[in-house]
């Protein structure tokens, strides 16, 4: 058997400063906010950020800042919902990059952008133009930093929209912080099928597109699948608890991170606690979640999440867009 060999350095020098000036916080915000951006399924939104306060900076230096192995210098993570990024936004983030870091940008399996070798002295003011970029969002790495694959909206063999899911789990979240803080340490990942573009097998909480009938209609529905991750022996698959309608799965989270909460031992991570647990004692938590009859339905719950028309759900010949 072949085997990859990697010759990487013991140390990693610091690069040459650019020497780039970076672009004002004003020009930022008029650059980015212009143009109305068009096309198919959901289109990113940009709020740039004039005037961040004190504790929006507070928290995120905490979720998206952490410390490089070369003292005096961090890393930078730009929070990117959906993995969304408009034109303007990405030409602001190559400047900064040149700006602030060694000029390069990387992209996370997270759907993240991550800035290197940033001065620790010049972090507010990289926050403050990525805020003024309608990327100074806090929560990366958490359980609100949601990852879903392109999902129907344009894979040929996706079975539901799962963007359309990921972006109502983000906003759901965004406005729990105490759902946010329960979570400590969960990852939710989104597939719209099994293939599993979004990863959505080797998430804390993960979710699979899916389908069923509800007498002659569809019903897009997940998977929900607990305990998968990543370890330093390898990866671990999640195992599947419920099937649940689309429109339920806000809920479903709530009750799992409240379900962590209560059962967890001291110290227990959620990754930790779902990997362990019997799915026994988590199948309870969902069961009344996963019936839905005719009559117990109402019209949106025919409708996938992010489109209008009733759900048809169609497989096509052709290859994953991931």
């Amino acid at each position: 058997m072949r085997t990859l060999e990697l010759d990487t350095p013991a140390s990693e020098a610091r690069p040459d400063a650019t020497g780039e000036p970076a672009p004002s916080v004003g020009s930022i915000a008029s650059r980015v906010g212009r143009g109305t951006l068009s096309g198919p399924g959901i289109t990113p939104v940009v709020v740039p950020l004039l005037e961040s306060g004190d504790e929006q900076y507070a928290r995120w230096r905490v979720t998206n800042v952490l410390p490089q192995k070369q003292f005096g210098y961090v890393i930078a993570v730009a929070t990117v919902p959906l993995g969304d990024l408009t034109s303007n936004q990405m030409r602001v983030v190559g400047e900064l990059a040149r700006a602030y870091g060694d000029g390069s940008v990387r992209v996370t399996s997270d759907q993240d952008l991550v800035l290197r070798w940033v001065n620790a002295c010049d972090v507010r003011q990289l926050y403050q133009r990525l805020a003024a970029a309608g990327l100074g969002l806090a929560e990366a790495g958490t359980v609100a930093d949601v990852t879903s694959c392109p999902g129907a909206e344009s894979c040929r063999l996706a079975v539901t929209q799962s963007r359309g899911l990921g972006r109502l789990l983000e906003a759901h979240l965004r406005e729990r912080p105490d759902l946010i803080e329960g979570a400590d340490g969960a990852r939710i990942k989104i597939s719209g099928c099994p293939n599993g573009c979004g990863q959505h097998h080797i998430a804390t909480i993960g979710f699979q597109g899916s389908v069923r009938r509800v007498g002659a209609r569809a019903v897009p529905q997940y998977f929900v699948l607990v305990g998968g991750g990543i370890g330093g022996s390898g990866a671990t698959f999640g195992r599947l608890a419920a099937k649940i309608p689309g429109r339920r799965i806000p809920e479903a989270v709530e009750r799992l991170v409240d379900f962590y909460t209560r059962e967890r031992t001291p110290g227990e991570s959620a990754p930790e606690f779902f990997a362990r647990v019997e799915l026994a004692r988590v199948r309870p938590v969902l069961t009344d979640l996963e019936r839905l009859t005719e009559d117990e339905a109402v019209p949106a719950d025919f409708v996938d999440l992010g489109e209008a028309q009733e759900f048809a759900p169609e497989v096509l010949d052709g290859e994953c867009s991931a």
